[in-house]
């Protein structure tokens, strides 16, 4: 009888595991350091490329952002000093006094013609800073303070020349005239920028 050959397995530990098993610390660090760096480097010099990219398309879109608003700006300011010359209170009258009319009357079309100027500009404030804006509804306000105040102690009969007469005298004795503020604000406004 034969006897039963039992194969032996001559069992060889894997090599690759072997050398994995030989290395030691320093060896791994030797290989992970310098990848590391590697990385950190290539790293570091994309996200200062992105960065880089990043500006240059603000700026690109900045410029082009100029070129649509500024023609936009130039024209509300213009808009606005235009406003200004309007509401001042001697172009006022010379524009809306007519012969034959009562104070009571020209009164009330001077301060229609404020309202109205302002309400036809009141888009303009999307391109002009905030305080220009305050400047300019408080040159409104003053206005409108004068046209009412020249009113007060005139008889219910008194024409529009009397009433003319006393609302110039009045605004010549106003050291600040409305219009001129507003005007020289929108001035100051257009040189921070320009």
């Amino acid at each position: 009888m034969r006897g039963i050959i039992i194969p032996t397995v001559n069992f060889q530990f894997p090599t690759c595991i072997y050398y994995i098993y030989r290395m030691t610390w320093e060896m791994i660090l030797g290989f992970t350091l310098p990848s590391l760096m590697v990385f950190l480097a290539v790293y570091y010099t994309m996200n200062q490329y992105n960065q880089q990219q990043t500006k240059m398309n603000l700026l690109g879109s900045r410029q082009l952002n100029d070129k649509v608003t500024l023609p936009l700006k130039l024209q509300a300011y213009e808009r606005l000093i235009l406003l200004c010359e309007r509401v001042n209170i001697a172009d006022l009258i010379l524009r809306l006094k007519a012969p034959g009319t009562s104070a009571i009357e020209l009164k009330s079309a001077l301060l229609m013609a404020v309202q109205q100027e302002f309400e036809h500009n009141l888009t303009q404030q999307l391109y002009v800073t905030e305080e220009l804006w305050q400047v300019l509804l408080a040159m409104k306000a003053k206005t409108m303070d004068l046209i009412i105040q020249a009113s007060d102690g005139l008889s219910s009969q008194a024409s529009a020349e009397e009433y003319a007469t006393k609302l110039i005298t009045l605004t010549s004795n106003e050291t600040n005239i409305p219009s001129r503020i507003g005007i020289k604000a929108i001035k100051t406004e257009t040189s921070l920028w320009s």
